[in-house]
């Protein structure tokens, strides 16, 4: 019997504390899952600071750290946050694509727009929201994501694996993993 190995999505957020941050993840196995996979969170104790513009220099340590926890090989990444900023401003999903040797590309899922270049961010509008999702990118041509984004399973504007791990960061939803 040939074993076939399974490769999973991942999607993080992240919620900071006074002096520490807890990276939310969910695992699931494609756009389409209503269930994930596997939950889990990273404690992060030492959190840079907030600096405006350098976002990635806080929030990219805590990402790293929490995919080393992961144990089952991921083939994409959903974060809650830009991967562009601009033409030539790296946003976090580009230094979290550099930092993981460039390899499992990278989907950017924002509610606010930082980026009006079309070529490197979209807006997606996602059931009956009048509200877009604003869906950026690296290592998948950007049409790809956007249309990830917009079928993932979920009833509303957030998809609903995007929207666990916000809740699993902010302790929400126990972890199960």
């Amino acid at each position: 019997m040939e074993n076939t190995l399974v490769y999973y999505r991942v999607a993080f957020d992240v919620h900071y504390y006074e002096d520490f941050a807890i990276v939310g993840y969910v695992l699931f196995e494609d756009e389409q899952s209503s269930e994930p996979f596997k939950v889990g969170q990273v404690r992060c104790d030492s959190v840079a600071p907030y600096i405006s513009g350098q976002f990635y220099k806080r929030e990219l340590p805590c990402l790293l750290k929490a995919i080393e926890d992961i144990e089952v090989p991921i083939d994409l990444i959903y974060i809650d946050a830009n991967v562009w900023l601009g033409k030539d401003r790296k946003g976090l999903g580009k230094y979290l694509f550099d930092s993981i040797g460039q390899n499992i590309p990278v989907i950017g899922v924002s509610k606010s727009c930082f980026n009006t270049d079309t070529e490197l961010i979209r807006p997606v509008y996602r059931k009956s929201s009048k509200k877009p999702l604003y869906v950026s990118a690296i290592g998948i041509e950007l049409e790809n994501a956007c249309e990830k984004v917009q079928t993932m399973n979920g009833e509303f504007r957030l998809p609903k694996m995007i929207k666990l791990a916000d809740s699993v960061c902010r302790g929400t939803i126990a972890n199960n993993g």
